[in-house]
């Protein structure tokens, strides 16, 4: 509609100061209507469409979807550049089943090669990140070359118009320059850089506590399965106690994560192989599944109480009680987000902090050309960090907990092997020394 006016306008000879007006609000209102429609499409949509229910609960999970599109490394790695731009969420949460990294003592020596910096520098243009955040990097380009059209194309327009529209030209010539000192910046960007370190520590705060309640959670399974091995006399109830120690990091994956039929199966043959068919059916069937399981835990001890002494048994029981504490735990961090106020506010100002920096660059730089490139490379890295902080801000999907869990399982029932002196069929991946085990995180680019 903008651009109609235009066209009207200038066939009127005394509209040019209102051509003036319209082409100044096409070059502002294009790029904020390109980064509206492509960072906030959804809100738009929720508005065009309200009242209604919100779609996440009858549409199919983002993590199946990704699983469907990416179900493999390779294809994650090969993804075609067109169908990401299409769907960059669904890119996104495809790579974080990915990014659970697991090193090995070779994976440390790739870690702290020399030339890793040297690498870092060419992957700003393969990276994942850049990717995924490519609309929001686009609507900074956009708003750049509006900045860039309107001082510099109006310029050579206004010249090229001087001899068959004089009047014309010279309004456009007249125009005001749209540039703003760097002091506006200089001043609110301590601000905004305070805002994104408090979001990132407060994110990776979030992870590292997962992180670390996961290592108590592998600590207390292999003690208890220790001290059932010690204190209870009868093979049939050690073995029983060991096997709901060993699933205990299956059921509490499930909890965590993204309920679905494919998880529920997935559970189902983790547990099936190992647990009673009427322990299986009661956790299968119940509403929060890891207190089952710590229920049956729980009744195991009682079953073994005749040959416990008191001291044992509650030494049996603490281990229980602590699994409980850290399945509270993990239930605090993933049902709590960092307050959105934080959130939402950094992304609000980092957003129209961006949609100025063309502005007031635009007189700063040797080479008005040079004002496109510098400003998509400063949004890469500002988004970026800013997105860093909603990666990890959710952990139990982009920790390894499988590969935990196969830990806990290998070493817990090698424990029974040699315990009982009977052959057990070890569940998962036999226990491999930490100095072998590896994710291969060299292999993918993030």
């Amino acid at each position: 509609g903008l651009a109609q006016q235009v066209l009207d306008v200038s066939s009127v000879p005394d509209g040019q100061q209102q051509l003036l007006t319209t082409m100044s609000m096409l070059t502002v209102a294009a790029p904020l209507a390109c980064g509206l429609l492509a960072t906030h499409g959804g809100v738009v949509q929720s508005v065009l469409h309200a009242p209604v229910f919100d779609s996440r609960f009858v549409t199919p999970a983002m993590s199946v979807k990704s699983q469907e599109f990416y179900p493999t490394r390779e294809s994650v790695i090969k993804a075609d550049i067109v169908e990401i731009f299409k769907n960059p969420s669904i890119y996104k949460e495809a790579t974080r089943e990915f990014r659970r990294d697991v090193y090995s003592y070779k994976d440390w020596l790739w870690h702290r090669e020399s030339g890793h910096v040297a690498d870092a520098f060419m992957s700003v243009f393969t990276s994942s990140v850049s990717k995924w955040l490519w609309s929001e990097i686009f609507f900074v380009i956009v708003s750049a070359v509006a900045v860039l059209t309107y001082n510099d194309g109006l310029n050579a327009l206004a010249s090229a118009l001087r001899d068959s529209s004089p009047d014309l030209a010279a309004t456009l010539a007249s125009r005001p320059i749209l540039e703003i000192n760097m002091l506006p910046l200089t001043l609110s960007s301590p601000a905004l850089f305070l805002l994104l370190v408090f979001r990132t520590n407060s994110a990776y705060g979030r992870w590292w506590e997962a992180r670390k309640v996961w290592g108590s959670i592998i600590n207390t399974c292999r003690d208890s399965a220790r001290m059932s091995l010690a204190m209870i006399e009868q093979n049939e109830i050690k073995e029983q106690a060991v096997s709901q120690v060993a699933v205990f990091s299956r059921v509490l994956k499930y909890h965590l994560r993204e309920p679905s039929d494919q998880a529920e199966a997935l559970l189902r043959s983790e547990i099936a192989p190992i647990l009673k068919p009427e322990h299986t059916e009661k956790i299968m069937n119940s509403k929060h599944k890891p207190m089952t399981l710590c229920g049956l835990m729980s009744d195991t001890i009682h079953e073994a109480a005749d040959g416990l002494t008191t001291v044992e048994r509650l030494k049996l029981d603490q281990s229980v009680t602590l699994l409980v504490d850290y399945l509270g735990m993990c239930e605090r961090i993933v049902k709590t987000p960092i307050p959105l106020v934080y959130t939402r506010h950094t992304a609000r100002f980092l957003s129209w902090w961006l949609v100025f920096l063309p502005v007031c660059l635009y007189d700063q730089l040797p080479n008005n050309l040079l004002l496109v490139p510098v400003t998509a490379i400063l949004a890469f890295f500002l988004l970026g960090i800013e997105d860093l902080g909603n990666q990890i801000e959710e952990p139990f999907s982009i920790l390894p907990i499988e590969v935990m869990g196969d830990g806990i399982s290998g070493s817990i029932f090698e424990a029974l092997e040699m315990n009982t002196g009977e052959p057990k069929e070890f569940y998962g991946k036999p226990p491999v020394p930490y100095s072998l085990a590896s994710s291969d995180p060299g292999s993918y680019v993030r």
